[in-house]
């Protein structure tokens, strides 16, 4: 269910004959492949009918709203309903080595961040993947005593020189045993137009599971891995795929967040709320809390460790089953370091949600959000015209929420042991994956 469907069940409950009724409209909504992710699309639509609703409410409050003025609501939903979401271009089986197939390790890389290269030493300029963000990186993991790299190599550099515009980057990984020391004379006799750099250590090659050479991976714009072991031929297809797919800020900033996790991580995919991903890359707020269930969770007790944060409600199927994926993962995690929290809402039945964790034997600690007092003063609301006043209160999720831009439940997020938000309303199948990249990163 998307972010409004949560927000009307967490309000209306679970068994209320409407909820029922927008299950089946949000699987409809998702089936057809509707254009937007509701908050994002409600931000925008209701500004445009600011008559009927006020743009400043809360998602929990848009929902509340939804139940008062269900038609108009609709009609307003289905505006802009006309297009659908673009898929990424597939690329075909017969492009790899073995077909369909094909390496299950190598395949297992598409779809998530492309690893950092680890060298220790360059023929050309060094480079990395994190400085080439917005371009499309093609890897050729090679070795100067491997026949079918060194037949390669004309197209690597016939490539490259139909795209001098640097709009596309190409790097040659050496392999770190054999080989290196005749690098240098292979790509001045071939005329070698782009950087090679020697393995450290196996590292690289590791990263990507290299399984064979040469192993060819192709990176999008935004950081993802699109394609492992390629057939050499078919290197320069796949590239200009890629290339074809755009090359605006805008377009990157779609696909992928500032710490290069691409739109599948998230739910709601490239239209997940803005005001969750503003976050990223910035130091994550502190949780103020009323009441815990467990151990507080201080910034101290924070502080170098990979943080996982769930923002849940209690009395909701939804998010109750998400907890209880999310408190699984603790069980995994927390002998290696990963400190799980979560936060409950302020206004949630703190009774119900101790009893869901008992229920599942959840050592998380989890914390009642503090409420957030209104601000209003007695000035302001003597000043305020009908016309300006909302139709309905905002509703405060609590302070932590506010903080972290949560507006619906369930929602995770997780932070690095610098203590900065990576990413921001990840999907609960793919935790899993952040935190082993996340774990896997060098302490400082």
């Amino acid at each position: 269910m998307c972010a409004l469907g949560h927000a009307v069940a967490v309000e209306v409950g679970d068994g209320n004959p409407f909820t029922r009724k927008l299950t089946r409209a949000c699987r409809h909504c998702c089936r057809m492949r509707l254009p937007f992710f509701c908050g994002d699309f409600l931000d925008e639509r209701l500004r445009a009918h600011g008559s009927l609703f006020n743009a400043s409410m809360t998602y929990a409050s848009l929902a509340r709203a939804f139940l008062a003025h269900t038609s108009a609501f609709i009609a307003t939903m289905c505006i802009s309903a006309q297009s659908t979401f673009a898929s990424p271009p597939k690329i075909p089986d017969q492009w790899f080595f073995e077909g369909a197939q094909r390496n299950a390790q190598l395949k297992d890389l598409e779809g998530k961040p492309a690893p950092e290269l680890d060298t220790d030493a360059w023929i050309g300029t060094s480079t990395t993947i994190a400085k080439n963000r917005g371009k499309v990186i093609i890897i050729d993991f090679w070795a100067t005593w491997c026949g079918p790299c060194m037949a390669a190599i004309p197209e690597n550099v016939a490539l490259m020189k139909k795209h001098s515009d640097g709009d596309l980057v190409f790097i040659g990984v050496h392999d770190a045993n054999n080989g290196w020391d005749k690098a240098a004379q292979v790509a001045k006799d071939k005329k070698i137009n782009y950087p090679l750099a020697k393995d450290k250590s196996g590292a690289s090659a590791k990263a990507y599971r290299v399984q064979f050479w040469p192993t060819y991976v192709a990176i999008d714009r935004a950081g993802i891995v699109r394609a492992a072991g390629l057939i050499p031929s078919h290197v320069a297809e796949v590239a200009q795929l890629l290339l074809a797919e755009g090359s605006s800020e805008s377009n990157v900033a779609e696909n992928a967040n500032a710490s290069g996790f691409g739109a599948d991580m998230y739910l709601g995919g490239a239209k997940s709320p803005a005001a969750l991903r503003a976050l990223e890359g910035k130091p994550a707020p502190a949780i103020d809390a009323s009441a815990w269930i467990g151990d507080a969770v201080t910034k101290e007790r924070m502080k170098g460790s990979v943080v996982a944060l769930q923002f849940t409600t209690a009395g909701n199927a939804a998010a109750n089953k998400q907890f209880a994926e999310f408190a699984k993962l603790e069980k995994e995690f927390a002998a290696q370091g990963v400190t799980f929290v979560g936060v409950c809402k302020a206004s949630a039945n703190w009774k119900d949600m101790e009893s869901a964790a008992k229920a599942i034997g959840c050592t998380i600690s989890i914390a009642r959000d503090a409420e957030v007092t209104s601000a209003a003063t007695t000035s302001d609301a003597n000043n305020a015209t009908p016309a300006a006043a909302p139709i309905i209160e905002p509703l405060k999720l609590g302070r932590t929420a506010e903080a972290f831009g949560v507006k619906y439940f369930p929602v995770t997020i997780l932070i690095d042991r610098s203590g900065k938000v990576r990413i921001a309303g990840v999907r609960i199948d793919r935790v899993k994956q952040v935190i082993e990249q996340l774990l896997a990163e060098p302490t400082s």
